[in-house]
């Protein structure tokens, strides 16, 4: 079975619509109580879309904290969204954030550099935040890889051309073979169109 097997399914799939519903009780807690109550403003729940966050640009803090909703609407496993949103923590990658944003493409050093400097921040949720936020990653537009892209590349399920460089993929080693990864999906999306 190959991923190109799927070209027409692909393209009419409407990820644009893909949505998680988000509980202001399990968000009110954090160190960013202020702007998540601006987020949830009186609802209880909010549904976030993948649409809302392509179309978000302007409170770059609100549009990061949406990013985070969507990808883990439970506040994902552990303490790493709790340590991440600490004001010391949350600022700081801010700060870096919107340094590097100006250029609108970042370095993989810079990948690196945030992972080793922000406590909390894991490669999974900083790949969807540069994802959102259209930032290039070198050359290539970044996107999301997470615990569910790494298992299904590497496990030998597809036979596409080039699949194979990724059997060997994990979450420890992601953040090294991120390029390869971009390089392989834009390659793989201009083929499908």
């Amino acid at each position: 079975m190959r991923i190109t097997d799927f070209e027409k399914l692909i393209q009419q799939m409407p990820t644009d619509y893909q949505a998680f519903d988000v509980k202001f009780d399990i968000w009110n807690a954090s160190e960013q109580f202020q702007t998540i109550n601006n987020i949830f403003n009186k609802n209880e729940t909010i549904t976030i879309s993948r649409n809302e966050l392509l179309r978000l640009y302007w409170n770059i803090e609100e549009h990061v904290l949406k990013v985070l909703m969507w990808g883990y609407p439970t506040k994902g496993r552990g303490k790493n969204i709790d340590n991440f949103l600490k004001p010391e923590n949350f600022n700081s990658f801010m700060d870096k954030l919107k340094e590097l944003e100006k250029n609108k493409h970042i370095y993989l050093s810079d990948i690196q550099e945030l992972l080793k400097t922000t406590k909390g921040l894991g490669f999974s949720t900083l790949s969807k935040i540069l994802y959102f936020r259209r930032i290039n990653v070198e050359s290539f537009p970044a996107l999301i890889l997470d615990f569910r892209v790494i298992n299904a590349l590497s496990s030998g399920r597809f036979e596409d051309s080039g699949i194979d460089n990724f059997k060997n993929l994990r979450y420890d080693n992601a953040v090294q073979n991120y390029m390869s990864y971009l390089e392989f999906m834009h390659s793989l999306a201009r083929q499908m169109k």
